[in-house]
């Protein structure tokens, strides 16, 4: 356990649905157990040191914050390039990832609850917000379906993935999406090369009421400034801002 500039940080073991141990990360501000919780959906690379640090800036705004490693089950190493990382979304149980989504969430007890995420977590936080009662969702670049064929870049994505199972077989967010009954803001770059706009659009159309989809100038993973290549700092801290007023409009 630690604690820096009034945030208290420290690393948890988890029950899962399943009964497998579930690792998380916790970040709440001191000497405030009844703030708002949020779950961090992670991005492909798991419980990083970016969305530790990402728990670290929301505890930091008055919000407790929890990122399970949902991960956890996967043995096989994690390579550096698109198909190791396509194969990792292939592998991964998604309907048991929104499960340890919200075992995290619940493992944070009072105050109105919520979900972030980034990427692949983008599409898992619409898909924990269907049939909850969350407060409020934040997707970041979360694909409305798990796979398009718009580019020679997504058709290979989507021969990634495996003929059956994982995000092959899950539903897609955007039906999920469907059935979220609290307001939803949804954070895309209009220069996402994997995510076109129309696409998008598709998912703002089904949205809640009281909804926002934020476009900014900008790639895909724009908001990691731990990875220079997509990060796009006056696009990150724009929408930094108006997330985190999202969250206290919905979670005071």
């Amino acid at each position: 356990m630690g604690q820096k500039s009034g945030v208290v940080e420290r690393d948890v073991e988890l029950r899962a649905t399943d009964g497998m141990q579930l690792p998380a990360f916790v970040a709440e501000p001191s000497g405030a157990p009844g703030a708002p919780h949020i779950v961090i959906a992670p991005e492909i690379f798991g419980v990083s040191s970016w969305v530790k640090s990402v728990a670290r800036k929301l505890a930091q705004e008055g919000f407790r914050a929890v990122a399970p490693e949902i991960f956890v089950r996967d043995k096989e190493p994690l390579g550096s390039d698109l198909q190791s990382w396509m194969a990792r979304v292939g592998r991964l149980d998604i309907p048991q990832a929104v499960r340890d989504l919200r075992t995290a969430l619940e493992s944070l007890k009072g105050g109105r609850a919520a979900s972030i995420g980034f990427c692949l977590g983008g599409a898992l936080s619409l898909l924990a917000a269907a049939d909850s009662e969350l407060s409020a969702c934040v997707d970041c670049y979360g694909r409305p379906r798990w796979t398009h064929k718009t580019s020679a870049e997504n058709a290979t994505e989507e021969r990634a993935l495996p003929a059956t199972g994982g995000a092959r077989s899950a539903e897609h967010p955007i039906a999920a999406a469907k059935r979220i009954r609290c307001p939803v803001l949804a954070i895309y770059g209009t220069r996402d090369q994997g995510i076109p706009v129309a696409a998008v659009e598709e998912l703002r159309a089904v949205l809640p009421p009281g909804s926002e989809v934020a476009l900014y100038e900008a790639g895909h993973a724009f908001l990691n400034d731990q990875r220079p290549e997509m990060y796009v700092a006056d696009q990150a801290t724009l929408a930094w801002s108006k997330i985190i007023g999202f969250f206290r409009r919905n979670l005071a």
